[in-house]
């Protein structure tokens, strides 16, 4: 009993970390449910990344904890040790089975529970979720001890998945009846027990062979490949960089078949007309979940693989420059990421769409902007991932912890910032100078109005990124102290760089927000006096506009000192405005600094543009137009 306890601890330490990071990621559905309104006011996380997070969470988090228990003996070379003590083969197939078991149920009851609204309104979506958690731990040690890999199994395993979704999408082609249930069921039924005892009687006549990387069948040898793939893909005499190349696209190979795999799962999603919107299950998972995976697996798997069997050290003696060999290895990992993980599925839904009738019918230029800027930056953080830590699996399981750590980090930044930069403001008057002023409050409405929010993110992401290449590549030279300390300590500069640059950032727009709203003061003093002068709209003339200064507007209106400092010396000239309504308000003057203001619904009102020339050579604009109880008001200065 004591060295089958033993056992038992063994594999629950080997998952204890996995599960913590599935758990984890189901955890914000729970809070989302127990806690809403730190969803709503999004102090949290959006509701739509609590969503995905819990997709990813179950679709590749439970497929991952079913292949472990097996995948580890893989990856660390023990199986044939596990093997070859004195116990029952059969007993280490149930000790595992049991562990399995325990650690995917207990993970799944955190996703049910943020998902029990869902399951209340959706008996499919139950059915579905709850097939699936049966096939991937019925069959994981079936595809483990296939593929001979954690990876492998995780890809054969989380294919298991699309057996019940694709039930679940068949869309009228099988009749909803009481046969066809029995039918589904039977098959269902019998598919789990036959894969439970295939995986028994698989482990029962296991025979470990092969050496360092010779075991797994994914990253096997030229045999499994076609003659002319084959033929290419062997290193030749001469040039370097092209053998680097076709090492880095045989070490890539599992990406490659998830690939083919997905590609039949993508053609299905236009033709047979499944959409998230529509509620298909599998447009969901294409989507949310299979994307991230095979961008993870690109990033990660090359580095990942090297390092864990032992060769990465031996490839840096090659007389080949490591900054080479890193370079092929970054580009190579980026280029299969956006490939397989985003150009690969776009083109597949716009020829899908096309076909329909438009090319956007299911994805359009936005997003697949972004799809593509997703992929590209979950590749780059398993490579990161990889660089930092040994093991495909561990890197894997890193990536998005390390998102979320820098998420935070620049929130932190974004929280701090606009509080510091109010509080100078109050204690210091920066806004004395109206030329100075008047710039700062210009980056605001840059920032609003010219830059998109894409571009602002691309902004805080790319030091970042920079920070994160410059490590890496000097990660890559160096043998890996592997301990969560040493992770820690590689992630605080980018934790650092991330908080620091978002502190900035939002320092500096709020600092200019204080500016927009010191040159605002002066617009609205100037408007107020105007409307007191001109009341009405029969009085203004274009022909002959309305010459005012300063004096003038302060006996009318009384202004602030700092108004009436700027605008000393000024001549104002009033003339009527017109609508800039539809394709002109992109031609309006003032549209980066305009507002609404409350006006009285029963008094007429000018509409008019005010230009104000001021002694030092600045020119200001002023645009006020009328509407029922609302008035729009606005101003620039050149």
């Amino acid at each position: 009993m004591r060295n089958k306890t033993t056992r038992i601890l063994k594999e629950a330490r080997s998952l204890f970390w996995p599960w913590c990071v599935v758990v984890f990621a189901g955890a914000p559905a729970v809070v989302e449910r127990l806690y809403p309104s730190l969803i709503g006011s999004g102090r949290l996380w959006g509701s739509n990344y609590v969503e995905a997070m819990s997709f990813l969470g179950f679709f590749l988090g439970i497929p991952l904890l079913a292949t472990l228990p097996l995948g580890n003996e893989f990856q660390y070379r023990t199986i044939a040790l596990l093997l070859s003590q004195p116990a029952d083969r059969r007993e280490i197939w149930a000790e595992k089975m049991i562990v399995t078991m325990v650690a995917c149920l207990s993970a799944a009851l955190v996703f049910c529970f943020g998902w029990r609204i869902e399951f209340r309104n959706d008996t499919q979506l139950w059915v579905t979720a709850g097939a699936s958690i049966i096939a991937m731990i019925a069959s994981a040690a079936v595809w483990t001890l296939l593929a001979r890999s954690t990876l492998g199994g995780l890809a054969l395993n989380a294919v298991n998945s699309f057996i019940p979704i694709f039930w679940a999408n068949r869309r009228g082609w099988i009749p909803e009846s009481m046969m066809s249930r029995f039918v589904g069921i039977f098959l269902f039924v019998s598919y789990t027990g036959v894969m439970v005892w295939l995986g028994r009687r698989m482990l029962l006549r296991f025979q470990a062979t092969g050496g360092m990387a010779g075991d797994d069948l994914l990253i096997a040898g030229s045999g499994a490949r076609p003659g002319v793939m084959g033929r290419w893909l062997r290193c030749r005499p001469t040039g370097v960089t092209l053998n680097l190349i076709r090492k880095e696209v045989r070490l890539l190979r599992p990406v490659w078949l998830m690939s083919l795999l997905g590609l039949i799962a993508w053609v299905c999603l236009p033709v047979f007309r499944l959409l998230p919107e529509r509620g298909s299950v599998l447009a969901v998972i294409m989507v949310v979940a299979y994307p991230p995976l095979i961008a993870v697996l690109a990033g990660s798997l090359s580095l990942g693989e090297e390092r864990s069997s032992g060769t990465h050290l031996w490839h840096l003696t090659q007389p080949v420059p490591a900054s080479r060999q890193w370079s092929v290895k970054l580009m190579t990992a980026l280029l299969a990421g956006l490939v397989c993980a985003a150009a690969l599925p776009i083109v597949v839904l716009v020829e899908g769409g096309r076909l329909f009738g438009s090319p956007s019918t299911f994805v359009d230029a936005q997003t697949g902007t972004g799809w593509m800027a997703l992929v590209f930056l979950l590749s780059f953080a398993s490579f990161w991932c990889a660089s930092a830590v040994n093991g495909t699996v561990r890197a894997a399981i890193c990536v998005f912890p390390v998102i979320i750590a820098l998420a935070i980090a620049g929130e932190f930044g974004g929280w701090i910032g606009p509080r510091l930069a109010t509080l100078l403001t109050s204690k210091f008057e920066f806004f004395e100078n109206f030329r100075f002023t008047n710039a700062v409050s210009n980056i605001n409405t840059w920032a609003t109005t010219d830059v998109t929010p894409d571009a602002l993110v691309a902004l805080w992401v790319a030091p970042v990124l920079l920070i994160a290449a410059i490590q890496s590549r000097r990660l890559f030279r160096i043998q890996l102290q592997d301990n969560a300390i040493h992770v820690v300590r590689r992630l605080l500069p980018l934790a650092i760089a991330a908080s620091m640059w978002s502190f900035l950032g939002a320092a500096l727009l709020d600092f200019a927000d204080h500016g927009r709203q010191q040159m605002w003061t002066l617009f609205r003093e100037t408007h107020e006096a105007i409307e007191k002068i001109q009341p009405g709209t029969p009085n203004l003339d274009a022909a002959h506009p309305l010459q005012l200064t300063a004096e003038d507007l302060a006996k009318a209106s009384p202004l602030s000192e700092r108004a009436r400092r700027w605008l000393s010396g000024s001549r104002i000239t009033v003339v009527p405005d017109k609508f800039h309504g539809g394709v002109a308000v992109k031609k309006y003057c003032c549209w980066g600094n305009s507002k609404r203001i409350h006006i009285d619904p029963d008094k007429a009102y000018s509409w008019y543009m005010a230009t104000v020339h001021l002694p030092s050579g600045s020119e200001c604009t002023i645009s006020f137009i009328a509407g029922r109880g609302l008035g729009f008001l606005g101003g620039v200065c050149e």
